[in-house]
């Protein structure tokens, strides 16, 4: 667990790093916020073409070597924008970077889905998940701090480095049998199959052809899935399109220096969605069986409050009260991530867990987080940077009344799983 929480870590940090230099680029390139704004877009657009294969790759190869390969080739992507010379050249090394990060996310999510158990999988998504926020924060930290000392190109060559040390822990973890967590207690072990059946790229390009979309039918046939696709792309869209601009936010805004703004941003994320993320998957896990849909539930109302204090926090002219307000907003945002996870993990099966957890980041990302920074960016330039904040905020009400679809509908999808692993469990 700690090891692919590592790998989130890492992933994350190297994506943050651009949030760090947006104002040395802005300043450098007299670029506008449109163009600032896809140069996340570009990196989400890719990522999100790239997941559905990722994702059936994960659910028929081994997952740590799919992960540990993907680590050791990272140092290279990030040197792409280390080197870049305009903005062309950095967009096009933030597309490749897309491509690269797509392979980690549905290889992991799998690998928890049969390392922990039902009961226990919000608490275990809460150890990997924290390091979105944790990992967020030192990218953006460092990346700010580096870029201001000795600019935005050493800011990528240097904080983009540890993956290919993580690399080699990967290589180490054991590769649990699909659904080997999913199993009643005392029922047989499931027979050790043999996951590293791709033999060759011409084999993986045949097989995705033949076999990828009957396995999207699957997905998308679940009731439960299609109501958090449509809630979480929803409620992305909002969450993308602030976070993106939140330091560049308190550059403009709080007067604070570029250090100041991503220290402060990084403090937020990383704390607040540290905190959030543990409190969250405890809280979640205990629901859990008790109450109907619980782990749904929770994360309704926590993002009710979250949309609530950043609304707020717009809204003050108070510096230190507007972090507070944002801090315990971020805080409300991540106790949601567990649970979501771990909902999704139970109403699909495990042989379809990395497509599944594909599915999830290509809807999230077309509908929510590709689309949200550029179109902050335009908003901004049109208006202003907190006037698209505003904007941006109604589709929260849309990603909520769906998911408080999938609230009525997660217990069953998830029974209906287990009843056709063991079809003789009681």
């Amino acid at each position: 667990m700690v090891v692919l929480a590592l790998v989130n870590l890492v992933d994350q940090a190297d994506i943050a790093i651009l949030r760090g230099v947006l104002p040395i680029l802005e300043d450098e390139w007299s670029l506008s916020d449109l163009q600032l704004g896809l140069l996340g877009f570009v990196f989400v657009f890719l990522n999100a073409l790239t997941t559905i294969p990722a994702g059936w790759l994960a659910d028929h190869t081994r997952r740590t070597r799919l992960i540990g390969w993907t680590l050791l080739s990272w140092t290279g992507l990030i040197a792409l924008s280390a080197t870049a010379v305009n903005y062309v050249n950095l967009l096009g090394a933030r597309a490749v970077m897309g491509i690269g990060q797509a392979v980690d996310d549905p290889a992991s999510t799998s690998l928890v889905g049969d390392y922990y158990p039902s009961r226990l999988r919000a608490r275990a998504f809460s150890l990997q998940q924290v390091s979105l926020f944790v990992g967020g924060g030192i990218g953006l930290a460092l990346g700010g701090f580096v870029g201001e000392t000795l600019g935005w190109r050493w800011a990528f060559a240097l904080v983009g480095m540890p993956g290919s040390l993580i690399a080699l822990l990967v290589f180490r973890l054991r590769e649990p049998v699909r659904g080997e967590a999913d199993r009643p207690e005392g029922a047989p072990p499931p027979e050790p199959v043999e996951a590293d059946d791709v033999t060759s790229v011409g084999d993986f390009v045949r097989r995705v052809r033949s076999e990828l979309w009957g396995e999207l039918k699957v997905i998308f046939g679940i009731r439960t899935m299609r109501y958090i696709l449509v809630g979480v792309a929803a409620l992305l869209f909002t969450v993308s399109g602030i976070s993106f601009w939140l330091a560049v936010y308190h550059d403009r805004y709080s007067d604070m220096t570029l250090g100041e703004a991503t220290a402060f941003t990084a403090l937020v994320l990383g704390v607040g969605g540290a905190l959030g993320t543990f409190g969250g998957g405890a809280v979640s896990d205990r629901l859990h069986g008790r109450v109907e849909g619980g782990r749904i539930l929770l994360v309704v109302w926590t993002s009710v409050a979250a949309a609530v204090l950043f609304l707020l926090s717009f809204a003050v002219a108070s510096v230190p009260l507007r972090l507070g307000l944002q801090f315990l907003g971020v805080t409300a945002a991540a106790g949601a991530v567990p649970g979501l996870r771990a909902s999704m993990l139970d109403v699909v099966p495990a042989s379809s867990r990395g497509v599944g957890a594909s599915a999830f980041a290509l809807t999230s990302a077309i509908f929510g987080t590709a689309l949200a920074p550029p179109l902050v960016g335009l908003l901004s330039d049109l208006t202003s940077l907190v006037g698209a904040f505003y904007i941006v905020f109604p589709p929260i009400i849309v990603g909520l009344l769906f998911l408080l679809r999938a609230r009525r509908t997660v217990e069953a999808d998830a029974a209906a799983i287990l009843t056709a692993l063991v079809p003789e469990a009681p």
